[in-house]
């Protein structure tokens, strides 16, 4: 279920259990399947980022050798947890993107909005929101080039980190869009306003790659274990 590009994809990495329930993590193993009839992809249509062809797929008697084989038999789910430790950065890229989006488009808006005969951004408030937008983007911005850097340098601290960035530059660019979609009033809300447009976009940053929640889990595990 949830298959970004499930609709469209030539290949598809596949997780499958290839050993007893009981192994576990132990015995899954990772598999590239490529797309044939044996794939069956139905559409699932969702708020935000409606083009990345989300999908539900089912399987029926896909047949797979040693050729599909990615790494060693069993050894699947080190490739999964590595592949969510480097997403949970790349995703937080496109918080930094959608947020500064959106803070732009907030700022234009503000440009040539007049309200009781002068431009909205030469109000207070519209200043104040708007400073606190840019001062969250270079937050995001600053939290995952940081996460980047630990992973370039192979740094120890990644895994927490890669966490920390996805938790924080989640919640602070669907906070952003949030802003941006309330400076621009009711025209924030209607789907002529590329504010609408982000504030619905930045919400999967909370739920894709892993939710708010299993960061939280994965950051106390880790406090447990070594705080």
């Amino acid at each position: 279920m949830w298959i970004t590009n499930g609709l469209y994809a030539d290949y598809y990495l596949l997780a499958a259990r290839t050993g007893p329930r009981e192994a576990r993590h132990k015995a899954i193993t990772a598999f590239l399947l490529p797309r044939s009839r044996c794939v069956e992809a139905t559409p699932i249509e969702v708020m935000g980022v409606r083009g990345t062809g989300t999908a539900e797929l089912k399987f029926n008697d896909c047949v797979v050798g040693d050729d599909n084989l990615v790494g060693e038999v069993n050894g699947g789910w080190k490739i999964v947890m590595h592949t969510l430790d480097v997403g949970r950065v790349a995703i937080s890229g496109v918080a930094l993107g959608i947020a500064r989006g959106a803070f732009e488009e907030a700022l234009a808006w503000a440009r040539r909005r007049e309200v009781f005969g002068k431009r909205l951004v030469e109000m207070q408030n519209a200043q104040f929101e708007l400073a606190e937008m840019l001062a969250t983007v270079e937050a995001i911005r600053a939290l995952a080039y940081y996460s980047a850097y630990l992973y370039d340098t192979k740094s120890p601290e990644f895994m927490l980190m890669s966490h920390v960035t996805k938790l924080h530059a989640a919640r602070l660019a669907v906070d952003v869009t949030r802003r941006a979609v309330q400076m621009e009033g009711g025209f924030g809300y209607s789907k002529e306003s590329k504010a609408e447009m982000f504030y619905r976009d930045a919400k999967i940053l909370e739920i894709g790659e892993g939710t708010n929640e299993i960061m939280k889990y994965v950051i106390y595990r880790y406090i447990e274990k070594n705080l």
